[in-house]
């Protein structure tokens, strides 16, 4: 079989794409993966066994709208082109923009041979969007959705919207190494950690003044940055002691600055369109490391973390921030806070398994 799978970034922003890339058995079939080096500043790392198709196009996530269009739609061009000179049997298309650049494609010739991957919100607020998305939605085999809050914007088709988990597998068989890793919770600082794509400058630059100077705790930043953010972190550093941005990181290095924290930044501003519905990957990151993590009030994510009661939902903006994190983790029950961890990740991977057999049985014929 020929299988394609279709990316809107560089490969090493699609993390999500091996969870389906890993089930797929390379010596029974041809894989070919399309996707978009905006930036043209590091050479990717094509996964083993995948045939690479890469659109070269300078476009930053700043740019406005009417200077994304034509880099898009470009895409959209060499994505049709290469899919003509492959003939593939079955694609994975991953994210919703990718969807719209080929949905004729879609809708048409391939019309119940692709899975569709759908992490975002974009314009789904605007009816004839949010029914391009459902027709995409319609004519899949199956749609993976990284959160069950997006599912306001999607059709309801039980059987073939599925929700897929943003976990790593390759951090799992650290999880019982974790296991105890809190060992006082009366040390201090208590060391709070953010890691991944950083954004929301506004918003963080609240919690960095919340923290920042409070002798109580460290603030660090791990993660890729947009250069007027990044001045901000640095600018940070300089006026307080106690925060610290380090810099860009492979995924192997968050193993070494997890041992480092003891409470995981998992917070968002609600002022987006994705975020108030979205699962982060941190979630799932502090589940694996038994770290409790912060997650903000009125959230998707943060009533996942206080049903489950894997850490605090808090509102940096309100008075006594930090007070009410400083209590939190003081009064932490260490014994309650780990067995809800692993009840929590255990249901997620039984999840996670039975999506796995469905896209074996698809793929591996």
């Amino acid at each position: 079989m020929k299988i394609v799978f279709l990316g809107f970034s560089k490969i090493k922003y699609l993390p999500y794409m091996h969870s389906y890339l890993d089930q797929i058995d390379k010596d029974k079939n041809e894989v070919h993966l399309i996707y978009w080096d905006r930036d043209e500043a590091i050479d990717d790392e094509v996964p083993k066994g995948v045939v690479p198709h890469c659109y070269k196009c300078y476009m930053l996530d700043s740019f406005p709208m009417r200077k994304k269009v034509g880099p898009i739609s470009g895409y959209g061009k060499y994505a049709k082109k290469i899919i003509r000179e492959i003939c593939p049997d079955f694609m994975f298309v991953l994210h919703s923009t990718t969807a719209i650049t080929i949905y004729n494609l879609l809708c048409g010739k391939y019309k119940g041979k692709y899975i569709f991957d759908y992490r975002d919100v974009t314009y789904e607020k605007h009816l004839f969007y949010k029914n391009l998305i459902a027709k995409i939605v319609s004519n899949s085999v199956y749609t993976f959705t990284s959160s069950d809050g997006f599912r306001i914007y999607l059709p309801e088709i039980p059987e073939k919207v599925l929700t897929s988990h943003n976990l790593l597998r390759s951090s799992l068989s650290k999880h019982e190494k974790y296991k105890g890793r809190i060992k006082r919770l009366d040390t201090e600082p208590i060391r709070i950690a953010f890691w991944g794509m950083i954004r929301q400058r506004e918003f963080n630059e609240v919690i960095i003044n919340r923290l920042g100077g409070d002798k109580r705790f460290e603030l660090h930043y791990y993660g890729r940055v947009s250069i007027l953010f990044e001045d901000t972190l640095r600018r940070s550093q300089e006026v307080y002691s106690n925060v610290f941005y380090h810099g860009e990181y492979i995924p192997s290095d968050r193993d070494e600055f997890a041992d480092k924290t003891d409470i995981l930044h998992n917070l968002y501003s609600n002022n987006d369109a994705t975020m108030p519905l979205a699962m982060s990957n941190k979630y799932y990151d502090g589940l694996i490391y038994y770290l409790p993590q912060l997650c903000m009030k009125d959230s998707y994510m943060g009533d996942m973390c206080e049903k489950h009661c894997i850490g605090l939902t808090c509102d940096p903006h309100k008075d006594g921030f930090a007070d009410n994190v400083y209590e939190y983790y003081r009064n932490l029950d260490l014994r309650e806070f780990e067995e809800k961890c692993d009840i929590t990740l255990d249901a997620i991977l039984s999840q996670v398994e039975n999506d796995e057999t469905i896209i074996r049985s698809i793929v591996n014929v």
